[in-house]
């Protein structure tokens, strides 16, 4: 039986510590790196993404084998962060992360060599985009893990935050200039920048020096692989983030596996799609530097509220959309609501952990939000094949208020203690 000390538990209140904010954590010797390596892999990662999309779609012609795309660079979470989120709090967290890096660009690279000799087909697609997805479950947990490592308590929610604005801004950047380059130059050379972007990322992290961090009770041994279910079990708020994160990720998904459906009906082509994916990370980063600010004033369970409202309010909107600028507009607020939700639950679990599970926890965490993402994009895209894409984006609004029920219940929960 794991138990869970005072010390170790999520805040009862809502107030948060004053932190610093985004730009003096992106002037940090330590964030800095880490957050413009992120962003570059992140971005090379959109890159391959949309080529794999576009590819696919030309191929096949089906929804179903896009969402299959965007299943396999997921699936690979399920099986594989739990065991990742075990060595992640035995070894250095920033040298497991360079080992995904270098699994993902390789993969990377092949994908490229394949397309530029054009001999890539459906099936070499589908292994290597899952070979790529292995190094993105090695990635994840460590990543999550990494962000207190690197800087203070009270700069956690807008570090949090910041991280998962590389994701995010990196969707604003990537999608576009991947469409462009796969419509210019093809798709090899969309995955060659990739696979470029992860070595920048692995050499950022190779110059982060970190204080090594030792759990103080032995913990780390006993709890082993399964560590991280054990130590939530015990912990329902936790319990509902993870739930919660689940169904945001559920919620957020149309707008990768649906694009394509929605710019065929609205008579554009692989442009509208990198703008319509572009357009949600736009969202997300508008909001990005006032997370930390919004919590303190409204509280973390509110943020995360408002979060969920707002991204199953965009999901409507572009549901109901007669034409691209409407979509355009509810896409982006739904960006907006997922950034806020997501960092709001993330900081919640984060800045109640102890470092000596943190890593199993994460892998959870990255279970639970990735690695729902298979399953929700083989339902969107069954849903935009066998009805319609507006019937999939309908389905998210559903998941968003779902989430918003679990928040409030969180919410209430810490208020009853």
């Amino acid at each position: 039986m794991v138990r869970v000390r005072q010390a170790d538990r999520p805040p009862d209140t809502p107030v948060e510590e004053a932190g610093r904010g985004a730009l003096a954590l992106l002037r940090d010797r330590r964030f800095g790196p880490y957050f413009f390596g992120s962003l570059a892999s992140n971005t090379g990662t959109w890159f391959q993404n949309v080529a794999a999309i576009l590819t696919i779609f030309a191929l096949t012609r089906s929804a179903f084998m896009v969402g299959l795309v965007t299943a396999l660079q997921f699936a690979m979470q399920l099986v594989l962060a739990p065991v990742i989120g075990a060595v992640a709090d035995r070894v250095d967290r920033r040298l497991l992360i360079i080992v995904g890096q270098t699994v993902g660009g390789t993969a990377a690279a092949v994908l490229a060599v394949l397309a530029l000799l054009d001999t890539l087909n459906a099936p070499l697609l589908l292994t290597f985009v899952g070979l790529s997805g292995v190094g993105q479950a090695v990635t994840g947990p460590a990543a999550q893990a990494l962000v207190p490592n690197i800087v203070g308590r009270a700069d956690v929610p807008q570090a949090i935050a910041l991280h998962s604005l590389t994701f995010n801004l990196s969707r604003a950047i990537g999608p576009v200039a991947g469409a462009a380059t796969y419509a210019v130059a093809g798709a090899g050379a969309a995955f060659a920048v990739n696979a470029a972007s992860f070595l920048v990322f692995a050499l950022a992290l190779a110059g982060v020096r970190l204080p090594r961090t030792r759990p103080a009770d032995g913990r780390r041994g006993r709890l082993g692989v399964l560590g991280g279910v054990a130590y939530v079990r015990h912990r329902p708020v936790l319990v509902r983030c993870l739930v919660a994160v689940a169904l945001i990720g559920l919620a957020m998904e149309p707008i990768n596996t649906l694009s394509p459906l929605f710019a065929e009906g609205f008579g554009g082509g692989e442009l509208m799609v990198g703008i319509f994916i572009t357009c949600f990370g736009l969202g997300s980063a508008l909001v990005a530097g006032w997370v930390g600010r919004l919590r303190r004033l409204m509280g973390s369970g509110r943020t995360g509220a408002v979060g969920v409202a707002a991204l199953g309010v965009g999901m409507a909107v572009l549901a109901a959309s007669p034409g691209p600028v409407v979509a355009t507009v509810g896409i982006a607020v739904g960006g907006a609501g997922y950034l806020l939700a997501v960092s709001d639950v993330n900081a919640t679990m984060q800045q109640g952990l102890a470092d000596a599970v943190r890593g199993r926890v994460m892998a959870l965490w990255s279970m639970c939000f990735l690695g729902i993402r298979p399953a929700a994009a083989i339902l969107h895209g069954w849903l935009g094949d066998a009805f319609s894409a507006r019937t999939g984006a309908l389905v998210a609004v559903v998941a968003s208020v779902a989430a918003a029920l679990v928040l409030r219940g969180r919410r209430a929960a810490r208020m009853g203690r």
